[in-house]
């Protein structure tokens, strides 16, 4: 795969950002025939760029992603603070690729609970703006399917009343990852409080597909680069194929700065290849922005893409979200085939019982899912030592404490829980330009109002109850427990921003991604969802990514 480093000729399709929605695009429309430029202001890696796995290098210190101190989003905890506070950009990977270069794959779909919220929510509060999507699951279903064969997901359908409904005769593209040794003991567990987990569906090779290897379950996953390219992302699968058609140019150093627009429609973009260089002018009918729901809505702005009803912008969501950790005294460290459980890295299990809440006690309604882990054999080892915790509020340890942890880890069962939520979408969650900071390329900075509503803290703390208890009644005691606190300093899933909707009074983007305000212009990142969602948003990114482009018009 070659970059090219100029931009010969004229484009049908501008693509700006060469992550999932950006690739796929690519993929779908030179397919099409169409001549399409991908431009990406990051570099084009090779596999050898993620190797060695040296978790000081790549996590600790964050190689991969741009750095707070020199290219920052602007953190603001909601309208009482006033105070900005530099934040990473957690998924934003500067490089072909983007943010699928150092996923863990994820990819559960959303369901008719997420696209029809309302029917799932109790009391919605007032302040809060909960819509319905325009499309129904059975609309995106083909689409999923699609996403899933041609990324390569491996999982099996049907295994829980609580798992995405799949239609009957369809099964993922390979068979689940290698499960974990402590499958069989969490599923009798679960199975007894009338829950039911599942091996989760995973964009990563389980055998060799599509000319990859399958995984060597290194113990290196999340926020690392996958040296064997067992894992999908968009360099290793979509974009692939769109370079191969020969009408597509990889443009990458190409930062796009602005969308040209004139008289209500797209002319093109401005884009600088280094920092404080020359602006030029790239031209096509038809402009595809793909750069992350916050780096989306920035762009937007700083393009001063027409916006009567002030909606650009607004109503920024994050998954809320939380984790706890059990030990089991009584149960001996996994085991696997007679021997020690090797290190898999990756969450074999998800719990999506909670999905929906029916529970009088309880004003939540909807909850969302675990990824149920391992935390001795996924979690590599500076990361396990520094989220190490012997209680609730018994964390950062050091000394005997440390190996304390350490020991009880060696020799006895653990688990792990990490939760995905919905969370309510309010007007005042925001991105807006900060006056002040700009990024190296000379934009100003995004600045990010953010504060959870009550109903999510509430959602995440029913859940993670839910599931600790479960694990004391089996004989567990609680190691590790954390819920959010309203603000939200940077996790990672974040949607809205550019929300979809028929209506041109109450959404940016129309129910096909385009701009109500400026035709030919589009939107495929998560900025376009109109709501949350109540899990890993990447796969449901990627279907919308294949419908919109599928029958995208012709280029005028």
């Amino acid at each position: 795969m070659t970059a090219t480093t100029t931009a010969p000729g004229r484009y049908d399709t501008i693509v700006v950002g060469a992550g999932a929605g950006g690739g796929t695009a690519a993929r779908v429309l030179t397919s099409r025939g169409r001549r399409v430029a991908v431009l990406e202001k990051g570099p084009l890696p090779v596999a050898d760029d993620f190797l060695p796995y040296d978790e000081l290098h790549f996590h600790t210190h964050k190689t991969l992603i741009p750095h707070r101190d020199t290219d920052p989003n602007i953190y603001m905890a909601g309208p009482d603070q006033d105070r900005p506070t530099p934040v990473e950009r957690w998924w934003n990977v500067n490089m072909v690729g983007g943010a699928t270069n150092v996923w863990d794959a994820n990819v559960p779909r959303y369901t008719e609970e997420d696209f029809r919220v309302l029917d799932h929510l109790r009391d919605v509060p007032p302040e809060a703006d909960m819509v319905d999507w325009p499309w129904s699951y059975r609309e995106f279903e083909p689409w999923f399917e699609r996403a899933e064969y041609e990324w390569g997901v491996s999982g099996r359908a049907r295994q829980s009343p609580a798992q995405e409904p799949i239609r009957a005769g369809y099964d993922y593209a390979m068979p689940p990852l290698r499960p974990h040794a402590a499958v069989p003991f969490l599923t009798e567990v679960f199975g007894r409080a009338g829950m039911q987990p599942y091996l989760g569906p995973r964009a990563i090779n389980s055998r060799v597909n599509d000319g990859r290897p399958a995984c060597s379950f290194c113990g290196f996953n999340q926020f690392f680069g996958c040296g064997l390219n067992s894992r999908a992302s968009a360099l290793n699968t979509v974009l692939q194929r769109a370079l191969a058609t020969g009408r597509c140019d990889l443009l990458t150093g190409h930062c796009v700065t602005r969308l040209v627009h004139e008289g209500g429609r797209v002319r093109g973009v401005m884009y600088r290849t280094e920092p404080g260089g020359p602006e030029r002018f790239l031209g096509a009918s038809q402009v595809i922005v793909s750069v992350q729901t916050i780096e989306s809505a920035r762009l937007f702005l700083v393009s001063q893409v027409p916006d009567p009803n002030r909606m650009i912008g607004r109503y920024l969501t994050y998954h809320t979200h939380g984790s706890a950790e059990v030990t089991l005294p009584l149960q001996p460290v996994w085991t696997g085939n007679g021997a020690q459980q090797p290190s898999t890295a990756i969450g074999s299990l998800q719990l999506r019982d909670l999905y929906v809440v029916d529970d009088p006690a309880t004003p939540v309604t909807k909850a969302g899912k675990f990824s149920v882990y391992d935390p001795y054999t996924c979690v590599p080892p500076v990361r396990l030592a520094k989220g190490a915790a012997l209680g609730p509020g018994r964390g950062g340890l050091w000394g005997e404490d440390l190996y304390t942890y350490l020991e009880e880890l060696r020799h006895q069962g653990g688990v792990s829980f990490s939760f995905t939520g919905e969370a309510l979408s309010l007007y005042d969650n925001r991105v807006e330009l900060d006056p002040d900071v700009t990024d190296p390329w000379g934009m100003p900075a995004a600045r990010i109002w953010y504060r959870h509503h009550a109903y999510d803290l509430a959602a995440a703390r029913y859940a993670i109850d839910r599931v600790v208890q479960v694990m004391q009644d089996a004989g567990g005691e609680l190691r590790g427990y954390d819920v959010p606190g309203a603000e939200n300093p940077g996790y990672g899933h974040v949607q809205g921003t550019l929300r979809a909707g028929t209506d041109p009074d109450a959404a940016v983007l129309d129910e096909n991604c385009q701009s109500h305000t400026v035709s030919g212009l589009y939107v495929l990142d998560c900025a376009f969802m109109p709501t949350a969602g109540a899990s890993n948003p990447t796969l449901t990114l990627l279907a919308n990514a294949y419908r919109v482009c599928e029958q995208l018009p012709d280029p005028g």
